[in-house]
């Protein structure tokens, strides 16, 4: 069984591919937003997948914040 950061981390390339053919991070990121539940930084990790993706200059960096926050660090 992956974990909750590694399942993130998988959808990085198809996230990557997305966003070159001009679509948004936030198509994909609120259907794992629930990823996030039951863990101390629930909130933020939300937070960045749902308010910040939208003021990003680099989507995937806070993308890898949030998984970095999924895993404990």
């Amino acid at each position: 069984m992956i974990s909750r950061a590694e399942a993130l981390a998988q959808l990085r390339p198809y996230i990557a591919e997305h966003l070159l053919a001009g679509g948004s991070m936030h198509h994909i990121t609120r259907h794992v937003l629930g990823l996030g539940t039951g863990f101390p930084g629930a909130r933020k990790f939300r937070q960045l997948l749902s308010v910040d993706i939208h003021k990003a200059k680099d989507p995937l960096a806070l993308l890898d914040q949030a998984a970095e926050l999924l895993a404990g660090r």
